[in-house]
């Protein structure tokens, strides 16, 4: 028992001390960074979910203590920052290792396990992830709306503290190529911080949870059959009908908008590692799967992000094209 509290706790401020890290303002730092709920899921994958838990609730005390008490930081901005700990990384990590650790015996006519147990679906924790990710941002988008007044106001009043950095960066207004003015540019940096955000958590949950996995595995803590990835990661169809209904809602202005481009950046991105999967599982056969994916994935740190619809096309006809069978009802919460 003793031993878990300190891994969870360990955990937890390990995972604390990573969010903190971007403040110092480098790019390095902000990779890091992206790794902040990947001490939580070692800990809740190859312990169990309640020591993440425990590891989210103190780090996230932990942070805002640390803030306010040793980096001099007034107790407003610091509970900001630890409610945006929370929500992007700590208890998206406790959540996503509870719902991996479920499992329920097979039914008849089941694929199962070797363990003769059906586990939560991958394809199910990909669209958690992408709720998850679209929620914490829309949440602090909200947030924002709601102390500006409304919608236009945050982003006028954003923009106008962002335009001078801008001017600052090119050397003045005068000098933006192709004549783009500052203002402009402002409100669509601020207008595009939401969707990257989402799409950045999504990213990292994801990524985190598969370093994790591999971790807790090689480890030899993990309880749960490591699966075949590319073979079965297989996203709901519900997420295609949620994409469908932001799109729709891209034709409205404002708040109703900027929620919708939220919602479309976090289901792209899983559509990209679908795509990606997809890829990887066609390739097997090839001789050349080798040079194939590093090919492929040389085109997407070169030209990152142009890619990405490309890979995200591949992701929607995966899904779409896969044949229509009835997935396996998920463990329920109560399930072990």
């Amino acid at each position: 028992m003793a031993q878990q509290l300190l891994i969870s706790l360990g955990s937890g401020f390990a995972a604390a001390l990573l969010f903190f890290i971007p403040v110092k303002g480098t790019a390095f730092a902000m990779t890091i960074a992206m790794f902040a709920a990947l001490p939580l899921m070692i800990a809740g994958l190859a312990f169990s979910p309640a020591a993440a838990l425990i590891g989210a609730i103190a780090g996230t005390l932990g942070l805002f203590f640390g803030l306010v008490t040793f980096a001099d930081v007034s107790s407003g901005p610091a509970f900001i920052f630890s409610v945006f700990f929370a929500t992007t990384a700590a208890l998206p990590a406790w959540w996503l290792t509870r719902l991996a650790w479920l499992a329920r015996p097979a039914e008849a006519g089941e694929t199962a396990s070797a363990d003769n147990l059906v586990w939560y679906p991958l394809g199910r924790l990909a669209a958690w992830i992408a709720g998850l990710s679209a929620a914490a941002a829309a949440v602090g988008l909200i947030a924002a709306t709601a102390r500006a007044g409304s919608f236009d106001a945050f982003v006028t009043d954003a923009a106008a503290r962002v335009q001078p950095v801008i001017e600052q960066l090119f050397g003045g207004s005068a000098q933006l190529p192709g004549g783009l003015n500052a203002g402009e540019l402002a409100r669509t940096f601020i207008m595009a911080t939401a969707p990257l955000m989402a799409a950045w958590t999504a990213a990292g949950l994801a990524l985190n949870l598969w370093l994790a996995g591999r971790i807790s595995l090689v480890s030899g803590q993990m309880r749960r059959p490591w699966l075949d990835l590319p073979e079965n990661f297989d996203p709901p169809r519900q997420l295609l009908p949620a994409l469908l209904i932001a799109l729709v809602f891209t034709l409205l202005g404002g708040l109703p908008r900027a929620l919708a481009a939220v919602v479309i950046a976090a289901i792209v991105v899983i559509l990209v590692f679908k795509g990606l999967a997809s890829l990887h599982a066609s390739t097997r056969q090839s001789s050349a799967r080798g040079a194939i994916l590093a090919a492929i994935y040389g085109l997407l740190f070169f030209l990152f992000p142009l890619p990405l619809p490309l890979f995200a096309g591949l992701g929607l006809a995966a899904i779409l094209t896969k044949p229509g069978r009835r997935p396996p009802a998920p463990p329920a919460a109560n399930d072990q």
